[in-house]
């Protein structure tokens, strides 16, 4: 019978290399399932941070142009849809913008009208994360307010974070004042998305300046009616002997109705036009 002779040397450095490779694959296992997903959720949560500073700056810019309003002047807003990322492991998480124009039954559609007179404006501008690892959210401005939108929980987070829409004045010869500021986004359809800093230039088209008196309406199409309703509501909380009723009229529109038994509304409306371009 032959003998059979092993190399006990070879037979250790065999099993030395399979748990050399047995503990680099445990290492890469564990960077990929623990260290990437948290420098990801950290590199969007900065990204979607960046994107509502973004909107808050699109929502200043327009504000200027309305304060200092000279037709045709332009300004522009920079909007950085990619997050950091993890080179090898895990791509860059891309963003998108959206722009829409104003038209009845578009979202950011609203008319304002008493017996004698009405006025329509809208276009909605939004911005989504499309995050893979953080909260996926979106912005957007619609209804000359800010609205905030998170995906995946439950309940559905929907939310306004900035409203300019309706203010109150001080009462003068016997009447309610108010001033609703609209914004007319020009410009749309829009969607671009892109690893690369997005610039927006706006321009001041033309303002348009109407009273109303009396009782009035807001007709209006948005996914952001309740929030948008509370608003109004929350501006005219200090205002005694005005009844607010809101409607559903169906296929996503909504109306709110102003009515007073005591002091009779005088509504300024100021409307201002803006068209939005990708930058060149």
């Amino acid at each position: 019978m032959k003998s059979v002779n092993y190399e006990e040397d070879g037979v250790a450095t065999a099993v030395g290399a399979i748990f050399a490779i047995l503990i680099f694959i445990f290492l890469l296992s564990l960077f990929v399932t623990s260290y990437v997903p948290a420098e990801m959720t950290s590199y969007e949560e900065q990204y979607t941070s960046g994107l509502n500073n973004d909107m808050m700056q699109f929502i200043s810019a327009v504000s200027l142009l309305s304060l200092n309003y000279q037709q045709g002047e332009t300004t522009s807003v920079t909007f950085e849809l990619q997050s950091g990322y993890v080179p090898l492991f895990a791509s860059p998480t891309v963003g998108e913008l959206a722009l829409t124009q104003s038209s009845e039954g578009s979202a950011g559609y609203v008319l304002v009208n008493n017996s004698t007179m009405q006025v329509s404006s809208g276009g909605t501008l939004s911005v989504y994360t499309n995050n893979r690892y953080f909260v996926n959210e979106a912005f957007s401005f619609e209804l000359s307010s800010l609205f905030y939108e998170q995906y995946g929980s439950i309940p559905f987070v929907n939310t306004s974070l900035e409203s300019n829409v309706l203010q109150v004045e001080p009462p003068s010869n016997g009447s309610t004042n108010l001033q609703l500021n609209l914004v007319n986004l020009m410009g749309g359809p829009l969607t671009i998305s892109s690893q690369s800093p997005i610039g927006l230039s706006l321009t001041a088209a033309s303002e348009n300046s109407y009273l109303l008196s009396g009782n009035f309406t807001l007709t209006y199409f948005s996914i952001f009616g309740y929030q948008f309703y509370d608003s109004i509501l929350e501006k005219l909380s200090t205002i005694k002997g005005i009844a607010i009723k809101q409607i559903n009229e169906g296929n996503g529109y909504e109306q709110i109705q102003f009515s007073s038994a005591t002091l009779p509304f005088t509504l300024s409306v100021h409307e201002l036009n803006v068209v939005v371009s990708l930058s060149s």
